[in-house]
């Protein structure tokens, strides 16, 4: 019985210890998958969202979704540090491109030039490059015939 109760002080003393010390190192070891992952997620479900109404809706509501998914990336990029920023620029620049593309349609092309020159600076913000307006055309395209909505 003395050994019993040896080994279950000694599995207590354990647990007292290892419990915060594991409980520690996962939160600073997996802290930070955890904040790409909850913030992949809420854009990626607010940028279905938004381009299931570009696709489908008139322009003034297609035009409207792509400015609140913008106002919920700035949104996103104030409340907390983005951990990947790169991200956020390409899909900035993408929605941005698809504004201009509905200005276009519309006939108003000083908001055309106005969102072709944000999209272009968030490109160049996310790779240091330059993009032309075709190349520009084709990167939305690409990623509207790869989504499923």
């Amino acid at each position: 019985m003395k050994q019993v109760a040896k080994y279950a002080l000694l599995l207590l003393a354990a647990a007292l210890i290892g419990f915060p010390l594991g409980y520690r190192h996962a939160r600073s070891s997996m802290g930070d998958g955890a904040a790409i992952l909850s913030q992949a997620l809420a854009l990626s479900e607010y940028e279905t969202l938004a381009n299931l109404q570009y696709k489908q809706a008139d322009a003034t509501h297609g035009s409207q979704a792509q400015l609140d998914l913008l106002n919920f990336m700035e949104q996103l990029q104030a409340k907390q540090k983005i951990a990947v920023p790169r991200a956020l620029d390409y899909d900035r620049a993408r929605a941005l491109m698809r504004l201009a593309m509905l200005e276009e349609e519309a006939g108003n092309n000083e908001r055309l030039q106005q969102y072709l020159r944000q999209a272009q600076e968030n490109l160049n913000h996310a790779d240091h490059r330059w993009y032309s307006e075709d190349k520009m055309r084709k990167f939305v395209a690409e990623a509207d015939t790869r989504s499923q909505y």
